[in-house]
């Protein structure tokens, strides 16, 4: 069975596909359909972007935001957080940090583990992240976000992107000057998220601020925020003339959204997962998180997947409960599949 084929048309709306981009273009890098899984802490691993892989209609997947000074110091566990797929590809290796040596250095081991893209992290609002005057504390200082920046694009040869917020906060609007900037050191694309960093994730995501900055700059721009629906999709693309839109939160709980985003934009019409979708994908899932280990980490992400891919589904509620139980992963997953199982007969 070809990926999806379950899937049951369940919503139409009728597409002008010009106003949709099928594709974009961050450098000499072509991202096809212009779909992009958003990087996410703690969940955007090599196993979760294959899980979208595998759903389909992404067209580029990030990873979780991997620090700068970790890769340089030999503080982070490089093997687990630079591994990439050949099935992944292309793929975005995204980068923190606000030392222009250290996030040349870094993005230099990314591109040769064969990421095809760096993105530079100017968004995350995470006290952790901006206390060390990364993330988007570098939208308060225009000249430091470009050397960064610039470092960083002289440093690989492969394209530069950087993903940023809105700014500090509705006082300090700074996401044009600073695109400007960086667009001027040789960045191939931005990705932007409507809110500041004081919004945090709350409140709506102002798409009219995503439609400025397509405006004002030459390189291809990216939409995010408030994508919890394929119709939101099409109507960011619509609101804002960007380039792609980029899924985040909403992906987690649904991972073949990119799909129906996809069908929705080229067909009208898209499908929903069954049980037996959901099911296979959590195995799978789960299968490598066995693989690759260690058993510690597996654990402790089966738990924070298992408790997002079951959001909705039946008895789900009373086998998240259960979770915390759990010290084994093999176990964990013996118990998922006892549930599963339970499941399908009252069908």
């Amino acid at each position: 069975m070809r990926e999806g084929d379950s899937l049951l048309a369940n919503s139409q709306r009728p597409t002008a596909n010009s106003l949709y981009p099928s594709s974009y273009r961050a450098g000499d890098v072509t991202i096809a359909p212009a779909l992009v899984l958003a990087p996410m802490a703690g969940l955007t691993d090599h196993t979760f972007r294959r899980v979208v892989r595998r759903c389909g209609g992404v067209g580029l997947v990030v990873s979780e935001i991997l620090s700068s000074e970790g890769l340089v110091r030999g503080t982070m566990r490089a093997e687990e957080y630079l591994r990439i797929g050949a099935d992944e590809h292309p793929v975005a290796l995204q980068l923190s940090g606000a030392d222009p040596e250290h996030m040349a250095e870094a993005a230099r081991r990314c591109a040769g583990e064969g990421a095809d893209l760096v993105d530079i992290n100017m968004g995350c609002p995470a006290h952790k992240v901006t206390k060390g005057a990364c993330g988007v504390a570098l939208l308060r200082d225009t000249r430091q976000a470009a050397a960064v920046a610039g470092a960083v694009v002289r440093a690989v040869g492969v394209p530069v992107t950087v993903k940023m917020r809105l700014g500090w906060s509705e006082r300090e609007i700074t996401f044009i000057e600073v695109a400007r900037a960086l667009v001027d050191v040789g960045v191939a694309g931005l990705t932007l998220h409507g809110r500041t960093k004081e919004q945090g994730y709350s409140g709506r995501a102002d798409w009219n601020r995503i439609a400025e900055l397509k405006a004002a700059v030459p390189v291809p721009v990216v939409g995010n925020g408030d994508v919890t629906t394929p119709e939101a999709a099409l109507d960011l693309w619509r609101a804002t003339g960007c380039d792609g839109v980029m899924v985040g939160r909403a992906a987690v709980k649904n991972p073949w959204i990119f799909r129906q985003i996809e069908d929705l934009r080229t067909a009208g019409s898209y499908g929903t997962p069954t049980m037996t979708d959901r099911v296979d994908l959590i195995e799978d899932h789960f299968r490598d998180l066995l693989i690759l280990g260690p058993p510690g980490l597996a654990l402790h992400r089966m738990k924070t997947f298992l408790g997002k891919y079951t959001v909705g589904m039946p008895g789900s509620a009373a086998l998240r409960r259960s979770l915390e139980g759990y010290r084994e992963p093999e176990a964990m997953l013996d118990g998922f599949r006892e549930w599963a199982g339970a499941v399908k007969s009252e069908k």
